[in-house]
């Protein structure tokens, strides 16, 4: 996945003009005509030349880099085990913050930034195929943290259906068979999955899945959310959430209508973070060990980058069940 970059005198031969006036194009300078500026802008995109960062920040003395620092804590576990796992390998390690709109532009760049691998955590799938993401990247290997099954991508991900099954699974083996649903949002690789999933698992049984909402992973939209099902008036006795910051909301959503967890409604929800162990009742939800997902795509990709004639593959790791005060057998 490696290839000779262009170089600024390369650009300035294929225009015909001197490695200055190339300087000059690149930075805006104003001293530059029209068509001299066409003429090294169709140079540069010939020869996908991309500037020397290095050179750049000699010249002006500014990096135009601002760094976040981020606290490792709670829900930012699985940043700290990347970030442990690349000092460890002696890389360092960075962060960069995008949009979507931002995001081709920002790995288009990554050579200019002088980074040796790329991890990508997109919120939903990503539009652009492995060809088209492997051209942007510019021989810098990439993995994807998070895909669906099946999908052609270096990637470490959870089998989210598996672990939607196991909950829903919990709910029914209880003798629930009017469970609701609040999902994650559909955009999103998970939140799709658990939600196809628990629509599969509700229909073998032959059980309804009209009770769905759909919240955004915090804890105020599974407020919200608890607040639209139980406004319906159709009676239910449990509820897969699709994380557990949604379940905070949705149990206080539950208290306000006198109602208590798991003797009126069951809960099972998603994910096991630190505080789940810590809800009263303690949260039964499904683990996915993010420390263990940011410590193997660190060590795909550094394999990529020492190796690269790795093969292009998905890591799968299987979800667990973790059954806690939240649920309980239907009452007879």
């Amino acid at each position: 996945m490696t290839t000779k970059r262009a170089t600024l005198r390369d650009v300035a031969r294929e225009a015909g003009v001197s490695y200055q006036t190339v300087s000059r194009v690149i930075n805006d300078h104003e001293n530059v005509s029209a068509k001299t500026k066409l003429r090294v802008e169709k140079a540069i995109e010939k020869l996908d030349y991309r500037v020397n960062r290095a050179a750049q920040i000699m010249q002006t003395r500014r990096s135009n880099t601002i760094e976040v620092i981020l606290f490792y804590a709670g829900f930012n576990l699985f940043l700290y085990e990347m970030a442990r796992a690349t000092q460890q390998a002696g890389y360092h390690f960075v962060i960069s913050a995008v949009t979507e709109e931002e995001f081709e532009k920002t790995v288009e760049n990554a050579s200019s930034r002088f980074v040796d691998g790329l991890i990508f955590l997109p919120d939903k799938p990503l539009t652009q195929s492995f060809e088209e993401l492997e051209r942007l990247c510019n021989g810098i290997p990439f993995v994807q943290v998070g895909a669906k099954l099946g999908a052609n991508l270096p990637c470490v991900l959870y089998d989210q259906k598996l672990g939607a099954r196991l909950a829903t699974q919990h709910l029914i083996d209880l003798g629930h068979t009017t469970i609701a649903e609040i999902s994650g949002p559909l955009y999103n690789h998970d939140g799709s999955d658990r939600h196809e999933a628990w629509i599969e698992t509700m229909q073998e049984h032959e059980l309804d899945t009209g009770l769905s909402v759909e919240g955004d992973y915090s804890i105020e939209s599974g407020y919200h959310a608890m607040h639209t099902l139980l406004e319906r008036g159709i009676h239910f006795t449990a509820v897969f959430i699709g994380n557990d910051s949604m379940a905070i909301g949705a149990h206080t959503a539950l208290r306000e209508h006198g109602l208590y967890v798991p003797d009126d409604v069951s809960i099972v929800s998603f994910d096991d973070t630190p505080e789940a162990a810590h809800f009263v009742p303690g949260l039964t939800t499904v683990r996915q060990d993010f420390q263990l997902l940011g410590h193997l795509a660190v060590e795909y990709v550094l394999g990529m980058i020492n190796n690269p004639d790795t093969p292009i593959h998905q890591r799968v790791l299987q979800p667990e069940l973790i059954v806690r005060g939240s649920t309980r057998k239907i009452r007879g």
